[in-house]
């Protein structure tokens, strides 16, 4: 069950399994939503953090629930919540700051999903990272795209985003997919060639050069990799968290082929 309380507004949700999209700004129609949260090399939360930030989006709103981790975090002296919604001129973005549990994905996505189809959203894009074994290796980390219909591929194919052909997707965006696919709603989804288990900006900064075709968003990647060490110290430690949640989702089996075309 999904609620979406506005600016002001309290409501009493009962049972553990309710999600709640707090609104604590007005929020009218939506183009473009991006989701971003803790996953492989940290790809999607750090090119999101980074979009934010160079675009000054305000915060907008946040999830509660009871099957969400028991964490408040601390930015500048404020207590936030740590699942958070951002959105400036019918750009939407939704991120975490804390790695969910496989148990409450399900539920997660589909309140994203739902959410993003309560405000007419055009698009909604997925962004991560694919581990690949040779990350050392590789200047210019690669994205690849995946989309459900042809207009979708159409888009990928515009932004020359190559198409991921085969492969598994396991985790929250797989999930979000296939809610978008249920609901009739657009979505694309963006992978950059990653480091597994070490925070990744590089593989961030190909995510936003990707992005900046797709949606015209022209965000300068130049201050994040200038600024990729001090972003992998910041963030080792939720990549530790991150890194046993993911063990739990079975995320390696993303870097196998499906059976039927070995």
């Amino acid at each position: 069950m999904l609620q979406i309380l506005p600016v002001n507004v309290k409501v009493l949700v009962m049972g553990a399994e309710a999600v709640t999209i707090v609104e604590t700004a007005p929020i009218g129609s939506i183009k473009h939503c991006i989701v971003g949260l803790p996953d492989v090399g940290l790809v999607g939360l750090i090119a999101v953090s980074h979009i934010i930030h160079s675009l000054e989006m305000p915060e907008v709103g946040h999830f509660e629930s009871d099957i969400l981790p028991p964490i408040v975090v601390i930015h500048k002296g404020d207590p936030k919540a740590p699942f958070r919604v951002y959105s400036k001129e019918k750009l939407a973005i939704i991120t975490s700051e804390v790695p969910f549990s496989t148990a409450t994905l399900p539920m997660l996505a589909r309140a994203i999903v739902d959410w993003a189809k309560s405000k007419e959203v055009e698009l909604l894009i997925s962004v991560s990272g694919t581990a690949v074994q040779n990350r050392l290796d590789i200047e210019n980390p690669a994205v690849y795209g995946i989309g459900a219909s042809s207009a979708e591929k159409q888009l990928l194919g515009k932004a020359d985003i190559e198409p991921l052909e085969e492969g598994f997707m396991v985790g929250p965006h797989a999930l979000i997919l296939k809610e978008c696919q249920k609901k009739n709603i657009p979505n694309v989804v963006l992978l950059a060639q990653s480091h597994y288990q070490y925070p990744d900006p590089g593989a961030a900064a190909s995510i936003i050069s990707a992005l900046n075709k797709l949606l015209n968003l022209n965000v300068d990647t130049k201050q994040l990799l200038e600024q990729a060490e001090e972003i992998r110290l910041k963030t080792r430690e939720l990549m530790q968290r991150t890194q046993r949640s993911m063990q739990g989702m079975q995320k390696t089996q993303e870097q196998e082929f499906p059976a039927m075309y070995v």
